[in-house]
């Protein structure tokens, strides 16, 4: 029974409201009414009422523009801000690439000089050896000459004595020749044709190929202008990055000569 009359009770509450809305409405009628006589009956006010309601939809109107002008330049700085943000992430990302760069350059020129002065050393000591070896090599042949010319004279003693025979001393002499003149031309011909040109005990043949490669004098020379030009390339870099921030500075004065001309001339407006 309660809650039946809970019910009834907001439903002409409602009803109530509804009324007092509806004589709201009609006094607003009945007074927009009456003004509008009242403007009818006095050309002044009328007039007074125009000019106040274009001034004041011009007003609306300006500051509507205004408004949209603000918000659109003001995306415009943003843009131009987030523009010059990313160049100048641009400049700092080459920078450190050319950072890296010039180092992994400098450590590249570093290890090769390094490997071709060590590469020079090798050969250098296996051209002393190769040298030593081949004097050592004459030195053998003009021991056996010497033996020869040790052996000769004595047996020329003993021929011219009488003591020995002149056919087995021509002999003996002749076998000594043969035998010194073969050796000579069996190590010469084992130099020329068959020793390795960079190890002394190599010997080399047909199916090996030719002398192997040493490094020379231009490839230090190479390396060294290499070098020269990854400097210059460098230093390029670094002035290429100076005059883009030099350009980047001038687009944000711009920018800023601009917000204020436009904060002077709405200012003054």
């Amino acid at each position: 029974m309660t809650s039946i009359i809970s019910a009834h009770q907001i439903e002409v509450a409602t009803m109530g409201l509804d009324r007092d809305i509806q004589n709201v409405l009609q006094l607003q009628d009945v007074q927009l009414a009456n003004a509008m006589n009242t403007l009818r009956a006095d050309p002044s006010k009328l007039s007074q009422f125009i000019t106040d309601r274009k001034s004041e939809l011009y007003n609306t109107v300006t500051k509507e523009h205004s408004d949209n002008f603000q918000k659109v330049y003001g995306d415009l700085q943003r843009a131009g801000d987030t523009t010059k943000n990313i160049l100048y992430y641009h400049v700092r990302n080459k920078d450190l690439d050319s950072l890296q760069q010039s180092t992994f350059d400098r450590v590249k020129t570093t290890a090769d000089a390094a490997s071709i002065n060590s590469q020079n050393a090798k050969r250098q000591v296996e051209m002393n050896e190769w040298s030593a070896e081949n004097k050592r090599d004459t030195l053998f042949i003009l021991q056996l000459m010497f033996i020869v010319l040790t052996i000769t004279a004595p047996l020329l003693y003993f021929q011219r004595m009488g003591m020995l025979p002149s056919t087995v001393f021509y002999g003996i002499i002749g076998l000594m020749v043969v035998a010194v003149v073969l050796t000579i031309a069996v190590r010469a011909q084992y130099t020329q044709y068959s020793r390795d040109n960079r190890f002394w005990n190599r010997r080399r043949f047909a199916q090996m190929g030719g002398p192997s490669v040493t490094p020379t004098c231009d490839d230090a020379r190479g390396l060294e202008e290499r070098g020269a030009a990854t400097n210059a390339a460098s230093t390029m870099e670094t002035n290429l990055n100076a005059a883009t921030l030099q350009v980047a500075d001038g687009i944000e004065n711009v920018q800023s000569r601009l917000r204020n001309a436009t904060s002077a001339l709405f200012g003054s407006a």
